[in-house]
């Protein structure tokens, strides 16, 4: 048994301690019930050994609430004493600062005596008076930062001087395995943590020297050994995706060599045009000016005269006109004096049309009296007054007005005759009825002057009454009177009305001697008329044909006149359509763009020749203008379209020809690249198979990682298999192949290799290596894989299987190993693949017994809990079961106490169930090292 090694655990006023005093020399059954501190006694180990937080595993915990469990205050500690072969005993312990739950590492030469942690006065030493009260002791305390005390544990670079204290506890073949020792360390004190995927990690990192140090970037080895190839590719396809826009952009470009062609040779025309334009607009502006001038002038004249020959022509047609009026009346007066032989006649029907008027005016004069109209009226009032005068005499001897006279007084009559008209008061009795309570009641409701009636007031001041009662005498002579004057009245009116047929007469009369008077004047009129024919005929002739040389003359002037206006208009023309072109030539000169740097020395750059063919003279000038400036904007929107065809086919791929120097060079190399695809298609073929070769050069040694790792896996399985787990006849780890991903690689090596025999460079009997989808299915996976996985490792391309065989029975593989058997057989198997690889990393000439940790050891039989300790002490490890009953398979028996809520262990309350023996050092018995 080792003697160098773990000697002892103590923990002071720590994780629920009060103090505890663990054995570690040996095998130990570790007892209290659940949850009762054995774990996080154990755990506490993880300070001295483990160091960096990140790496510690506390379980459900936090690395904050850990800390405050195991340094509560400053006067908390974990101990470990251990015994090195280059040093002696040490003792390494961690004491809490207080403030945040910190702590300090320290460590002395010497033997672990927790009494040399008390003060005098029975108090635990705090943190700052430590150094000084060990020294009290004969013990000189180091203090360590974490980095200092990782490195004096686990070696590597040196802090210390050289008179210090050499406190290595673990030499391991290579320090860089200081990291993964501890993570395998951790969890040999946390068996039941450690999975399959740990086992994986700590193997490939414990194997590290043997494989490939890199993780391997696929997709960069691929693009970097493709980058030119696929560049070149991506230009091609550009090309031929894109082989309409290039024809169009060379159709284009031909344009634009044509244009600038055109241009140069018409921009010196131009020039010299315009700069003699406004001296031609001047002087043709002038002579024009000129000729329209004149000819208005003329036409002026030409109105003139129109104006006055119009006059004549108005004047003789005037008087034909009265010529004719003449004539006609002379006609009408022929016609109608036709029957009348002379003068006398007519007077001799005057003197007899007069004697008629005398007499009937005479008549007249005589019956002058009243109208019939005045007769009349009066004949029909007296008719009237004699009517009411009978219907008087009819109701002479009964009617209203007597009535009312014989019950009424001569005032109430007087008020109600003033309002009652004078035939109310002649009606008959069969025609009115009365109250004359009522009527009374009425009559005397108000003042004399005043008579009411419902809704309705009268005045009587100015009223008279309507009524006088006549005797019968007055009446009948009355009647007789009014018969008499509608006698005479009737005679009046028959005498009036034959007066004023008389009158009627003597107007007719007087009517036939005016017309008789006209008569001899139309007459006499006739007379002279017919004397002045002659002298009117030959007025008529004279006038016809005055009047038809003026109209003559007139055609002629409008024919002239209309010709002026003419030549006017066509001047006007030419001169509006002078000025028009001087307008435009002006608007166009300021639309001219052949000043931008697009258009200089455009004879420089490259075009296709022109040959002028069209007559360039000042005549022309605004349409050639026009013409020059729209081929200037069709070069310059041919530039833009070219340049933003060139842009799209760039932003499309197309970048082979953007360094050049030009424009034009760029965009002829395109043209001319798009003339020769496919011998461009050729070239990159060749390229991409001597491409593969190169890349596959890193799957190769991918793929001998991976088969150093199957080889080195061998050697394990030999370190591992042999020991008797249980009921198992076989337990190994097995490294499986992922074998998507080794085909992939293998079918881009194969290929690399036919392509190394020259097997594929026949480019018309194979298939396109860029086009092999094989290939490409292979590589695309590759790289996918490589970018989920960030790169792809040796680890990428296998999984470990873990394959257990009974007695009798066939092999199982199982990925996972906790269900590869029961749980104590899986904590086992747990136990060995941990110690294994624990003891792969260590120094095998410096031997170093440590601990390792099983939770629930009552799971496993006598047997195996004795198979175990002997396994772990082969490896250098001594073993820890935890159980609530002692394990008698141990060599100490430890049993965890509680008293005042607080744990304690006590060196006492050891059970060692075998003497130690006290021999020399012997050397375990271990496998030989890989």
């Amino acid at each position: 048994m080792l003697s160098y090694g773990f000697q002892r655990l103590a923990l002071i006023g720590s994780a629920g301690y009060q103090r505890a005093e663990l054995p570690l020399d040996d095998s130990v059954s570790l007892i209290a019930p659940n949850n009762h501190g054995k774990t996080s006694l154990i755990n506490a180990l993880q300070f001295l050994l483990i160091i960096d937080q990140r790496r510690m595993d506390f379980g459900s915990h936090s690395l904050e609430k850990a800390r405050r469990f195991y340094f509560p205050n400053n006067s908390a500690y974990i101990l470990l004493e251990v015994i090195l072969p280059q040093t002696g005993t040490v003792v390494f312990g961690c004491v809490g600062k207080g403030v945040g739950y910190d702590y300090e590492y320290f460590a002395y030469k010497g033997e672990l005596n927790l009494d040399d942690f008390r003060m005098d006065d029975g108090n635990i030493v705090a943190q700052p008076k430590l150094v000084n009260h060990l020294a009290t002791k004969k013990h000189r305390a180091y203090k360590f930062n974490d980095k200092e005390f990782r490195h004096s544990i686990y070696g590597g670079a040196k802090s210390k001087k050289n008179s210090d204290i050499d406190f290595t506890v673990f030499k391991l073949e290579h320090v860089s395995d200081a990291r993964s020792f501890q993570q395998v360390l951790t969890k040999t004190l946390r068996l039941d943590k450690l999975n399959s995927s740990d086992v994986k990690d700590y193997l490939l990192k414990i194997f590290s020297r043997e494989l490939p140090n890199s993780s391997i970037d696929f997709k960069q080895e691929w693009e970097k050994a493709f980058q030119d190839i696929n560049l070149e590719r991506e230009q091609y396809l550009a090309a031929v995706n894109n082989l309409e826009t290039i024809q169009e952009l060379e159709q284009k470009f031909d344009s634009t060599l044509s244009l600038r062609g055109k241009i140069a040779a018409c921009q010196p025309k131009v020039n010299e045009l315009l700069q003699d334009w406004h001296g031609h607009v001047q002087t043709l502006t002038e002579n024009l000016s000129t000729q329209k001038t004149k000819l208005e002038q003329t036409q002026r004249e030409l109105r003139s005269q129109d104006i006055a020959r119009a006059g004549e022509r108005t004047d003789f047609t005037n008087k034909l006109e009265e010529l004719n009026r003449i004539e006609k009346q002379q006609q009408e007066l022929e016609e109608r004096f036709t029957l009348i032989p002379n003068q006398s006649f007519l007077e001799s029907q005057l003197k007899a049309a007069e004697l008629k008027y005398d007499v009937q005016a005479a008549l007249c004069v005589q019956s002058q009296r009243s109208s019939s109209a005045a007769i009349g009226k009066q004949l029909r009032e007296k008719e009237e007054q004699l009517q009411r005068l009978h219907s008087q005499h009819q109701t002479l001897g009964d009617n209203l007005y007597l009535h009312l006279s014989k019950v009424l007084n001569v005032d109430e009559l007087e008020k109600l005759n003033k309002v009652l008209s004078q035939r109310v008061m002649q009606l008959p009795p069969s025609q009115y009825s009365f109250d004359i309570n009522q009527l009374r009641h009425m009559l005397n409701g108000e003042s004399s002057e005043q008579l009411s009636f419902s809704g309705l007031k009268l005045s009587l001041e100015e009223l008279i009454p309507q009524h006088v009662q006549k005797t019968e005498q007055e009446l009948v002579e009355e009647i007789a009177d009014v018969n008499k004057q509608i006698t005479e009245l009737k005679q009046l009116l028959e005498v009036s009305r034959e007066s004023e047929a008389a009158e009627r007469k003597k107007n007719e009369l007087n009517q036939a001697v005016k017309q008789c008077e006209q008569d001899l004047r139309d007459y006499d009129q006739l007379q002279q008329l017919t004397k002045g024919q002659t002298q009117r005929n030959e007025q008529r002739q004279t006038f016809e044909s005055q009047l038809a040389a003026v109209n003559t003359a007139l055609e002629n002037a409008d024919k002239k006149y209309n010709e002026l206006a003419q030549q006017i208009g066509e001047i006007s023309d030419k001169l509006s359509q002078l000025s028009s072109d001087n307008n435009s030539v002006e608007k166009l000169k300021n639309q001219r763009i052949d000043d931008q740097a697009l258009f200089a020395a455009l004879s420089d750059q490259p075009h296709t020749p022109w040959l002028l063919t069209d007559e360039w003279s000042l005549e022309y000038l605004p349409v050639r203008l026009e013409h020059y400036i729209e081929d200037c904007k069709d070069l310059d929107k041919l530039s833009k379209e070219l340049r933003q065809m060139k842009n799209e086919l760039s932003q499309k791929g197309l970048t082979k020809f953007q360094m050049a120097q030009t424009q034009d060079e760029e965009l002829k190399g395109i043209i001319k690249f798009s003339h020769c695809l496919d011998d461009e298609k050729k070239a990159l073929e060749r390229r991409a198979r001597s491409a593969v070769v190169n890349v596959t050069a890193s799957l190769r040694e991918l793929r001998s990682g991976l088969y150093a790792l199957q080889s080195k896996m061998k050697e394990f399985n030999r370190l591992i298999s042999h020991r008797q787990l249980s009921d198992l006849k076989t337990f190994k780890i097995d490294p499986v192949e992922e074998s998507q991903l080794v085909d992939a690689m293998n079918v881009l090596i194969q290929q690399a290799e036919q392509t190394e025999s020259g097997q594929s460079f026949e480019l018309f009997d194979q298939a396109s290596i860029l086009d092999d989808v094989e290939l490409d299915r292979a590589k695309s996976l590759l790289i996918e894989e490589g970018n989920a996985r960030q790169g792809l490792r040796v680890a990428d391309l296998f999984r470990l299987e873990f394959v257990v065989a009974k007695h009798g029975q066939q092999p199982e593989s199982f990925e996972d190993i906790d269900s590869a058997a029961s749980n104590g057989t899986v904590l086992m198997a747990k136990l060995v693949t941990g110690l294994a690889m624990l003891h792969l990393m260590q120094d095998k000439r410096h031997q170093m017994k440590a601990v390792c940790y099983l939770d629930e050891a009552l799971a496993l039989d006598t047997k195996n809990q004795t198979n175990l300790i002997e396994i772990a002490n082969q490896f250098g490890f001594a073993l820890i079961f935890a159980s609530p009953a002692p394990l008698t398979t141990a060599r100490y028996c430890v049993p965890i106490n509680q008293a005042n809520g607080k744990n304690h262990i006590s060196r006492n309350n050891w059970q060692v169930f075998e003497p130690i023996e006290s021999q020399g050092l012997p050397q375990p018995q271990v496998e030989p090292s890989l």
